[in-house]
């Protein structure tokens, strides 16, 4: 009996020596491309943005801080193939754009950013969306690590221009300086443009500070919410909305905080919509902040034996407009933007009562 005990002890810690519960969450390297780019055919260059992602035992922070962790020591092989006829456009690495400090290492970008020239001279249409016959012409992303081999694809598709129908063609945004009347409102109007999932709609308004030293022209953004589309197909008609007051409202709590000129002059507002894919409005949407009690998110990426995205957007060129007499009184006088030194219709700083 007692040699039987002994036996069974042994077994036991063999057993259980040999049936570790210790896990390994790390476990063999391997590499792994992070990829992010948006083709837009109204950019004349087109950039794509490829990391290392890492693991390894420690503080990720203090990782996250050595170049060789998320950045290629070679440069990799980046090229996109268009579909219509196999043309392909080689992207070189680029050493243009210095990342500002942070969590990860910065500042230099070598082997990180890439890009191509889509708009060369004399040149048009130089990135399709459609071939001569209406189909819809693909473009393919491939990535390739000339050290281990590795090669990543993604595929995507342009986005077609937007049309847009109000305001009309040579009228002033008359509406901007009607500010008594609270039923008043501006439309900025537009006919969407194929593969667009999502548009956002932007108000640049264009002013000048003139100081003792010189003249210096600024410019402020107004963003609205982006807004959906039903489907891909184009031509949805879409609206953005606003009373005209709402305008010098913004210029106003924009300027409010900022040191006074000698005299300040507007010049004319642009309106600028911008398209992003039904891919891009997926990757948004999986990203949000959480808002719930369930903080754990779902993974999004469209990039084959990789992670990130690869998609398309496009930026419609500025629609600008000039600013009627009204509203330029309303600036130099209104309730929100009077102290700001705006000249009036005239060209005149006035006395406000």
């Amino acid at each position: 009996m007692k040699k039987r005990i002994i036996y069974f002890l042994f077994l036991t810690t063999v057993l259980f020596s040999a049936c570790s519960t210790d896990l390994d969450v790390i476990g063999n390297y391997k590499e792994t491309l992070v990829v992010y780019g948006l083709l837009d055919q109204s950019q004349s260059k087109q950039y794509i943005k490829i990391n290392k992602a890492f693991l390894g035992a420690g503080n990720s922070i203090e990782y996250a801080q050595i170049k060789d962790s998320t950045q290629f020591f070679n440069s990799l092989s980046v090229k996109i193939r268009r579909s219509s006829d196999g043309m392909e456009f080689p992207l070189t690495p680029d050493n243009s754009i210095i990342k500002d400090p942070g969590t990860f290492y910065a500042p230099d970008q070598d082997n990180v950013i890439y890009s191509f020239v889509s708009r060369p001279d004399n040149v048009t249409n130089y990135l399709p969306n459609t071939t001569p016959g209406g189909s819809q012409i693909n473009y393919d992303l491939i990535v390739k690590s000339n050290e281990t081999g590795t090669e990543v694809t993604s595929q995507t598709s342009l986005i077609s221009d937007a049309t847009i129908t109000a305001p009309s063609v040579g009228s002033a945004i008359s509406t901007f300086g009607i500010v008594t009347v609270n039923n008043t409102y501006f439309n900025i109007s537009w006919n969407t443009g194929k593969n667009a999932r999502l548009y956002q709609a932007i108000i640049r308004f264009n002013y000048i500070d003139s100081t003792l030293i010189g003249n210096d022209t600024n410019h402020l953004d107004w963003v609205f919410p982006t807004q959906t589309t039903q489907g891909l197909a184009g031509n949805e008609s879409m609206t953005e909305q606003f009373k005209g007051q709402a305008f010098l409202q913004f210029v106003g709590n924009q300027l409010g905080t900022k040191p006074l000129p000698v005299a300040r002059r507007a010049l004319k507002t642009e309106i600028i919509l911008v398209a992003g894919s039904d891919d891009l409005h997926t990757f948004i949407e999986v990203n949000a902040p959480s808002t719930g009690i369930v903080q754990e998110k779902p993974e999004f990426t469209n990039i084959n034996n990789g992670l990130g995205i690869f998609s398309s957007r496009y930026n419609k060129a500025p629609f600008g407009k000039n600013l009627s007499a009204t509203t330029l009184d309303s600036l130099a006088c209104g309730q929100y933007t009077k102290t700001l030194k705006f000249l009036d219709k005239n060209g005149n700083q006035i006395v406000c009562p």
